[in-house]
């Protein structure tokens, strides 16, 4: 076999060494590329999931896959898209978060309200100002959960003013309660038929004014439960802070969402009240 010739053999390793170099920086970018899709399924909490924004709304993680170590199942709401809302009681600030079953619900049938939930591989994304995490194996076809445990008790509710959740929309002092348990004390209810369906009202404390809801409230029985018209006064109300934002249509704002009688409590005085016209109403009947 003949030799190969020195300027040859030196050519040859110039262009392996080239070819080396150009392996290596691909490796690199594809490393990054995938880091930034979120290929790599990273733990993280729902606190590092709300906490950690872009501009102290959206998350940080928007549109990433990751494994989400969860929290107890707070609340299930089967309205036009089927959710679950998750919270650990850990974190007093950042600490729930909703998923959205897309798979007609799969996840939403499975769990229970006190499971605590964590997850493989589950997307997660911004929709109208909220955080939210999609079930959905079409997104991510290694998604995965584990039910920890069963039968835990719900967060105690956060206790809030009026001005932690203002009309006009503050984010930064809203923003750290989205889709937790929360509660406001001593406030009347006053303008009703707000918001973009209209089916908010306001919650009066003092000068300061947030906004209710009760379109996940399974007593309601309408567009508001009885104990909610102008004027009423209320000892306590507890639900869950929504956040909607469509910004082409003036709309920014926070709501406390109730879930069940159990969370509207009218101050004695209007509680007679109501039952007083009740009362009369069924005996006009």
């Amino acid at each position: 076999m003949g030799r190969i010739p020195f300027y040859g053999a030196h050519n040859q390793l110039l262009m392996e060494e080239k070819m080396r170099t150009i392996m290596q920086v691909m490796s690199i970018a594809l490393a990054a590329a995938l880091l930034t899709s979120g290929a790599f399924a990273d733990d993280l909490s729902i606190y590092d999931v709300q906490f950690n924004t872009s501009d102290g709304d959206a998350s940080v993680y928007d549109g990433q896959i990751h494994n989400v170590t969860g929290g107890v199942v707070s609340h299930k709401w089967s309205g036009w898209q089927k959710r679950v809302y998750l919270q650990n009681p850990d974190f007093p600030e950042w600490g729930a978060i909703v998923l959205k079953d897309w798979e007609d619900g799969a996840f939403y049938d499975a769990v229970e309200i006190g499971d605590f939930v964590s997850f493989t591989d589950i997307k997660i994304e911004e929709y109208r100002g909220a955080t939210y995490l999609r079930y959905d194996h079409a997104e991510s076809p290694e998604l995965d959960y584990t039910i920890e445990s069963q039968g835990n008790p719900l967060p105690a509710p956060t206790v809030l003013t009026a001005a932690d959740l203002a009309v006009p929309v503050d984010h930064a002092a809203s923003e750290p309660y989205e889709s937790m348990i929360c509660t406001l004390e001593d406030v009347t209810v006053g303008q009703m038929d707000l918001g973009k369906e209209p089916d908010n009202y306001e919650l009066l404390q003092g000068d300061d004014v947030a906004w209710g809801a009760d379109y996940m409230n399974v007593d309601a029985g309408g567009l508001y439960h009885p104990y909610i018209y102008p004027g009423a006064q209320l000892s306590s109300i507890t639900g869950i802070v929504d956040q909607y934002t469509k910004l082409s249509n003036n709309w920014d704002y926070y709501q406390l969402i109730t879930r069940s009688t159990a969370d509207i409590v009218p101050e004695p005085s209007g509680l007679a009240l109501l039952a007083l016209g009740l009362f009369v109403t069924s005996r006009r009947r």
